[in-house]
């Protein structure tokens, strides 16, 4: 008898497994930063094995399968891999993109109006999300949507060569993503091309760029330590606030369970946070590392402040008129929603700290609660 009620307890239990793990599915994710980039250390690794292990032996059970360093798509090709749906999601950045996605853009452009990464990374999730509906229609005609966006470290002028005054700068070659560097760039008398962060060490090698734009960790996460030679530390010029995290393939999230949509949006806040924050703690590494191998880091003086803060002044108006030139409809308002929501995270970042866990909880409230997705 008992030999009995134990095999059917056996039985019971296989079958409640086998039921379990009917519905499991696999993430297909795509990240064209390397390993150690804070946007994977941080925020997708930690975050996909946490979701992994809630939803083991459960109805909603999710696994993910992360390309990472670009083994499938770049910084420029992630977007047509998810509307594809090669992919179920990847980490995409819309000044990458801006032809297709050229209301959200606007956010990046607007980069020297930001502050710090906590505040920019929930101003920049709260106007994607709730305030810029043409920003998802042109998510959604690549059969995509974003469920949040991170925002970097500041980033800083960092160039192969030894500089010591703003005289060195011209006729030196720039590059980086975002197009506010272009304007940037033209004031202090540079060329600037379009390039994304890993082909950042190459073009400083080879001398297609002298200088580059970015925040200290990448001196390590992209090796740029190895070439770099001068930093300038007298302002920084912003930080990118617009890099989708987690941008999905429509028909992918409708085909998840509701539990399993619903574990992903609850890591969601606390997952921005953790690369925002992970990139300040990287970017004092990077430093040192870079100054063992000899980089300066120097100020350029009392004239280089001015010049940024002079060109700082005009950004909102310059940010609104490159959006409608790209053809955004909706570019001043777009542009001053976000400039708001700027102001307003600020406000909560100076009153909880740039405490990762409790901006995320603030971001949660205020803005995944109310999101549709």
């Amino acid at each position: 008898m008992h030999r009995k009620k134990a095999i059917a307890a056996a039985l019971t239990a296989a079958l409640v497994s086998l039921a379990a793990g009917v519905d499991a599915k696999e993430f297909k994710y795509s990240s064209w930063t390397p390993p150690p980039a804070p946007n994977n250390r941080f925020g997708t690794v930690p975050m996909f094995q946490a979701i992994e292990k809630e939803t083991k032996g459960t109805k909603d059970e999710l696994t993910f399968k992360n390309f990472m360093g670009a083994q499938l798509f770049n910084n420029f090709t992630t977007l047509a891999g998810v509307r594809d749906g090669a992919v179920d999601g990847g980490v995409t950045v819309p000044v990458f993109n801006a032809g297709e996605l050229k209301s959200h853009v606007t956010f990046a452009d607007m980069q020297a109006l930001t502050r710090d990464g906590y505040s920019a990374a929930a101003a920049g999730t709260e106007t994607l999300l709730l305030n810029c509906p043409e920003c998802l229609a042109e998510y959604g005609k690549f059969n995509a949507m974003s469920l949040g966006v991170y925002a970097s470290a500041p980033y800083y002028l960092m160039c192969n060569f030894e500089f010591k005054s703003m005289d060195d700068l011209k006729g030196k070659k720039s590059t980086e993503g975002n197009p506010m560097f272009a304007r940037w760039s033209a004031v202090l008398g540079m060329s600037r091309i379009q390039l994304g962060p890993a082909d950042y060490l190459q073009a400083l090698q080879r001398g297609t760029a002298d200088c580059v734009f970015g925040p200290k960790d990448w001196l390590n996460a992209f090796s740029l330590k190895d070439v770099v030679k001068t930093v300038a530390l007298d302002v920084h010029h912003g930080v990118f606030p617009a890099v989708s995290i987690m941008t999905v393939n429509k028909k992918s999230w409708s085909g998840l369970s509701d539990g399993q949509r619903k574990t992903i949006l609850k890591h969601m806040p606390g997952t921005i946070m953790r690369v925002v924050h992970g990139y300040y703690e990287d970017e004092q590494r990077g430093e040192n590392d870079a100054k063992a191998k000899g980089t300066k880091f120097i100020k350029l003086g009392a004239a280089y402040v001015k010049a940024w803060e002079t060109f700082k002044a005009k950004e909102l108006a310059n940010s609104i008129d490159a959006a409608k030139k790209r053809g955004s409809q909706s570019a001043e308002t777009i542009a001053k929603s976000n400039a708001a929501s700027l102001k307003k995270w600020e406000g909560i970042v100076d009153k909880l700290g740039r405490d990762p866990q409790k901006v995320a909880a603030e971001l949660e409230k205020q803005v995944y609660t109310k999101a549709k997705f």
